[in-house]
């Protein structure tokens, strides 16, 4: 019985060793993977305006004189190559960090700028261009593609996996998961030589089906607007601690104003007040359709204008 008991013993310990070295094994090996094939598509040699992907072009010790935040009004600036136009038009060397596509909020633009300081990286200011839907989304908090386009890198997953987020789990196994797929192999640098669709009239019927799309519906979340306005401030500070200079931009609209337009502008004056911010409201700055290819996204000549004309003096 002793003795049968004690090979049962043995042969559970034997199994267990044999697990934990298996599995020690293929982590190893996954890790070594993700790391080849980031390193392969990384080789390709990519910058800001010609993937969406904020990691692919991230260098270490690195100086820059403006930085870009936000959502796709944010990612804008870079896309279609109006990236060197602005550089060009501002004479600065700017970096963007904002991500469209529905997938990033503010806690994982908090994340990015963190992450950027991390790799030991430093700018002069910061315009963070505040979409009011971005801070009443109740879908951005939890978008589980956010970092579908990034490398693997075990430094941005470690301070990932410490870093307080919702719906980490998804957004994790997503990230690690299109490391595998083909797509991220065949991934290569692309853009636009410039957006140059406009259009001819404000379509009220489409405005009002994109802030519906925006917002989830007709209402305001207003206690996503307070969670949101939460980490916004604790981006504040991480700006401010790191000696930045951060600018707090509401972006314009063929519109005008998006709901939640005055609930945002009072966050941003009381930011103001309190940390002696520079703020501007430029919603209703940009009002001519040939600007604009929708409702509230400028095409290239729009990014020029508004760039030239209101961007220009405030960092200069």
């Amino acid at each position: 019985m002793k003795l049968n008991l004690f090979i049962l013993h043995f042969n559970m310990k034997k199994f267990l060793l044999k697990t934990v070295v298996i599995s020690f094994v293929i982590l190893v090996l996954t890790t070594l993977v993700l790391l080849a094939s980031s390193f392969f598509v990384k080789s390709k040699e990519f910058n800001n305006y010609t993937s969406e992907s904020n990691l692919l072009f991230l260098q270490e010790n690195y100086s820059y004189d403006v930085l870009f935040m936000g959502i796709s009004h944010a990612r804008n600036f870079s896309r279609h190559r109006n990236h060197l136009r602005v550089e060009k038009i501002l004479d600065k060397r700017i970096i963007n960090i904002g991500q469209g596509g529905g997938a990033c909020g503010v806690n994982e633009q908090f994340f990015y700028l963190d992450y950027f300081l991390y790799k030991k990286n430093c700018v002069e200011k910061i315009i963070y261009v505040l979409s009011p839907p971005m801070l009443f989304s109740q879908t951005l908090p939890i978008a589980s593609n956010t970092f579908d386009n990034e490398i693997f890198e075990l430094s941005f997953l470690w301070r990932y996996l410490k870093f307080e987020s919702e719906n980490k789990k998804a957004r994790i196994m997503s990230y690690l998961q299109t490391k595998f797929h083909h797509t991220w192999l065949l991934k290569k640098p692309g853009t636009l030589e410039s957006k140059d669709n406009f259009l001819s009239s404000l379509d009220r019927k489409a405005v009002k089906k994109g802030q519906n799309l925006a917002y989830a519906g007709d209402d305001l979340y207003l206690n996503q607007f307070k969670k949101s306005t939460k980490i916004v401030e604790q981006t504040i500070k991480l700006a401010i601690n790191a000696n930045i200079e951060i600018i707090l931009l509401i972006p314009p609209a063929l519109f005008g104003k998006w709901r939640g337009h005055q609930e945002t502008l009072n966050f941003m004056e009381s930011m103001e007040q309190k940390y002696n911010l520079k703020i501007i409201d430029c919603s209703e700055s940009v009002l001519d359709p040939i600007l604009y290819y929708d409702s509230h996204h400028l095409n290239t000549k729009g990014v020029v204008y508004f760039t030239n004309k209101y961007l220009k003096p405030i960092i200069k």
